[in-house]
């Protein structure tokens, strides 16, 4: 069985956070930052840094509580109470 795994680079990353909150404050230059910082993992194909976006997912769930929740019709977030 083959997964799918949504691979993306720094900057088609951030535009799927911007999707997921358009009014969000993080820039692409700060998000550009917490890459740099090893705060979400990354590899490499040559001279490209790809990001798995259920590692961006996970990141700004811990940073924020948000849950991003994924289901066939699409994505949502929740608010989660702990």
């Amino acid at each position: 069985m083959i997964l799918a795994v949504r691979v993306r680079n720094i900057k088609q990353a951030y535009e799927y956070i911007k999707q997921q909150d358009n009014e969000t404050a993080l820039t692409e230059s700060a998000f550009r930052s917490v890459v740099k910082s090893g705060l979400i993992p990354t590899f490499s194909i040559g001279s490209r840094i790809l990001l798995k976006l259920d590692d961006v997912d996970k990141f700004l769930q811990d940073v924020t509580g948000v849950v991003v929740e994924k289901k066939q019709t699409g994505i949502r977030k929740q608010d989660v109470k702990g």
